[in-house]
């Protein structure tokens, strides 16, 4: 008898602390990630922390595949072996929206003060990160950290990662505790205000927000590419790794942004963006076509600007232009070969001299920002190559242009 009570005991204490177990979501699906060599394995979730297991299994050649930088984690790849690190300034989002965020804690296994844990060719790291609890109801969120701190280290970054988190049941019935008296009610009818207060802060956090999303891709084969974005918001420069080229970026409303994408091997693209400017539209899609930086391939430079009939650079052609003198300093084996074009209004060798001397200025330019004049050449066509023949000012505007193609990888 007494053997059977026991048991009974035992099976409602089990079944009481059952409550208090976490909730648990193992192998979670992640839809996109930085880096193939970093997974989530379980993600938990209890009474106070978002807990995250992670694993990080050393590659040799690592370091071969440009810089390394882990989401929220950095790695740095020494002599066939590596060192890894987490970042405390790691959080994770709700998707599309920068206002729900979930700092970071601590972590097990891992430092967290910029010092490094070697790992050795092969092997494998298993550690943990915990962070503020994620709001019940949310299911997918975002692993991020993204801060640019030095070109030897790689972010692991990790985009809809799903879970279990179901938002919390609230009792239908009604009470059936005794009516309190007259004076007790009164009481709590007066301190009812001091509580409904707070319900307003919480919907200043839930402010508005913005998504920008898209993908980058090869502006030949239209096949998606690896790529960095970057941008800078609050005064963060921050920066986002896609391995399938598909991105998707929150956006604050009170910001105006300019989105930097690079690739290696490609020519980078950029776009400006103000969610104030754009009449209350608060989701963009936008992909990237980049060119491949081959022999022969013609880029277009859109943002160049002259003085009207004259050669002088104005300084809204800056941006561009020390985009160009960045890629050929990353890439000093490139040569190029300027060339300027104007429409088919006005005297034909007056519109060569011009183009010349266009495509002679950005030449000018690049050597003042320190590439060899040997690497450049500069050349006017006038209206000699038009993109169009059509006479209307549109198509005009579409002739007069600065390109410059690649002669030497």
């Amino acid at each position: 008898m007494k053997f059977k009570l026991l048991v009974v005991l035992f099976c409602a204490i089990g079944l009481s602390s059952h409550s208090s177990f976490a909730q648990i979501t193992e192998s979670p699906r992640v839809e996109e990630q930085s880096a193939k060599y970093v997974k989530i394995k379980r993600v938990e979730l209890t009474d106070n922390y978002t807990i995250i297991h992670l694993q990080f299994s050393e590659r040799s050649g690592l370091g071969q595949q440009g810089p390394l930088r882990l989401p929220d984690f950095k790695g740095q790849q020494q002599q066939g072996a590596g060192s890894i690190w987490l970042d405390p300034e790691t959080r994770l989002y709700k998707p599309g929206d920068i206002n729900t965020k979930f700092r970071f804690i601590k972590a097990e296994n891992i430092p967290t003060d910029q010092q490094r844990k070697s790992v050795a060719a092969g092997e494998t790291v298993d550690f943990v990160a915990y962070f503020e609890r994620l709001t019940p109801g949310i299911e997918i969120f975002d692993f991020y950290e993204g801060r640019a701190q030095s070109k030897t280290e790689q972010t692991w970054n990790f985009y809809g990662v799903h879970i279990t988190n179901p938002l919390k049941k609230t009792s239908s019935k009604k009470s059936s505790a005794p009516q309190k008296n007259p004076a007790v009610q009164k009481e709590e009818i007066e301190e009812a205000p001091l509580i409904k207060e707070k319900e307003p802060v919480r919907a200043v956090e839930e402010e508005a927000y913005g998504v920008i999303k898209g993908t980058v891709y090869d502006g030949k084969t239209k096949q998606p590419i690896p790529a960095e974005i970057s941008y800078v918001e609050k005064g963060d420069s921050l920066q986002i790794k896609s391995s399938s080229g598909k991105f998707r970026i929150g956006l604050d409303p009170k910001e105006s942004y300019t989105l930097k994408v690079l690739s290696k091997g490609y020519y980078g693209e950029s776009k400006e963006l103000s969610l104030a400017d754009s009449a209350g539209k608060t989701s963009f899609n936008h992909d990237f076509y980049l060119s491949p930086l081959k022999v022969g391939e013609t880029i277009a430079m859109p943002n160049l600007y002259f003085e009207t009939s004259k050669f002088t650079l104005l300084r809204e052609s800056f941006a561009e232009l020390d985009k160009l003198a960045s890629m050929m300093r990353d890439n000093p084996q490139i040569r190029i070969r300027v060339e300027g074009h104007t429409d088919n209004v006005g005297d034909f060798d007056k519109n060569i001299e011009l183009s010349t001397k266009r495509a002679e200025s950005v030449k000018q330019y690049l050597v003042e920002k320190g590439i060899e004049s040997s690497r450049i050449e500069a050349r006017g066509y006038g209206a000699t190559r038009p993109l169009t023949k059509s006479g209307s000012e549109e198509q005009r505007r579409k002739n007069r242009r600065v390109e410059f193609v690649i002669t030497n990888t």
